[in-house]
């Protein structure tokens, strides 16, 4: 055996790793947005009763959640976008 064989992944196995890479790319986009959701109300709270230094820093949770968020849905797009290239460009 070569040991370039050794270390090629077969594509079943590599489709099977993104799919599991993808659905734990869908717990991290749940997940951020039930704490932004939370964060944000937490902040309008804080805010609405006078407490603007911990509303801040509610505010910066809010920011990290986003980015958490941001980060996941591109992940999801550029998944989405680019099966469905392959889907619609393959020859029948």
């Amino acid at each position: 055996m070569d040991l370039a064989e050794l270390q090629r992944i077969e594509r079943a196995t590599w489709r099977r790793y993104l799919f599991y890479m993808d659905l734990a790319v869908f717990a991290i986009f749940g997940v951020s947005l039930a704490l932004l959701v939370r964060h944000t109300f937490a902040a309008g709270q804080l805010y609405s009763r006078g407490e603007y230094g911990l509303s801040t820093e509610t505010l910066w949770q809010v920011v990290a959640d986003t980015a958490f968020l941001v980060a996941a849905f591109s992940w999801l797009a550029y998944r989405f976008f680019r099966n469905e290239y392959l889907v619609l460009s393959r020859r029948f």
